[in-house]
């Protein structure tokens, strides 16, 4: 039986969670995104079905004008090898450009195999790749350096941009600025990437041989 796409619902939403909940170990993050997906009145959620059950999901959004975006791709493992991924990639790429993309990005997991394959074999390169690190809630505390002077301030929109711009890191990241799972290219819409930073704090140090301020880190 052919594979049929079509939008998927809040109605769907008991399917998603079922097939969410064998990915990860259990520890997708697609459940927590619903509703942010499907408020999302400029994106779109599809679904695959296969002999009349939903067996596979996607989403498609827009980082920034002409900057379409793809995550969550998922297949219900029993469904896995009978080319649901490609269908939902396959045809979130038509939807894209006929929406007017001019880039298309998306992310996964380094060691994701079967979907490195699938995307790689419909056009995608990969442009950078990146570590991911938390650190706990009860870790110990950080202490100050004594020597340290700093001064903890808000920045402004055009300071972080500059900082950032010609940053080591964003050099190291192929000039992919990051939040979360997503990875926004920044020479695309500097101010763009910036507005979806919370919060802007810089360290504004005067240490600095023959005076003058200067801003260290703004980030989120």
């Amino acid at each position: 039986m052919d594979i049929e796409l079509r939008s998927v619902t809040p109605e769907d939403r008991p399917r998603i969670v079922e097939i969410s909940s064998q990915i990860w170990d259990g520890h997708d993050y697609v459940p927590e995104l619903l509703d942010e997906w499907f408020a999302d009145a400029d994106g779109e959620v599809v679904g695959a079905v296969l002999d009349g059950s939903l067996v596979g999901f996607a989403r498609r959004t827009w980082f920034a004008p002409r900057l379409a975006w793809f995550e969550g791709i998922r297949t219900d493992p029993a469904s896995r090898g009978r080319g649901v991924g490609r269908a939902i990639t396959e045809h979130l790429i038509h939807r894209a450009e006929a929406a007017g993309a001019e880039r298309i990005s998306l992310s996964t997991y380094v060691d994701n195999e079967a979907s490195i394959h699938i995307i790689e074999s419909c056009g995608f390169e990969r442009v950078a790749t990146f570590v991911y690190r938390e650190r706990p809630a009860d870790a110990p505390p950080i202490e100050a350096s004594p020597d340290a002077d700093p001064c903890i301030v808000a920045v402004t929109e055009e300071e972080t941009i500059d900082f950032v711009a010609d940053s080591p890191f964003l050099r190291l990241a192929n000039r992919r600025f990051p939040r979360g799972w997503r990875f926004f290219p920044f020479d695309h819409d500097p101010a763009a990437a910036v507005a979806r930073m919370s919060v802007r704090l810089g360290w504004r140090s005067s240490r600095l041989s023959g005076g003058g301020d200067r801003d260290h880190g703004p980030g989120c």
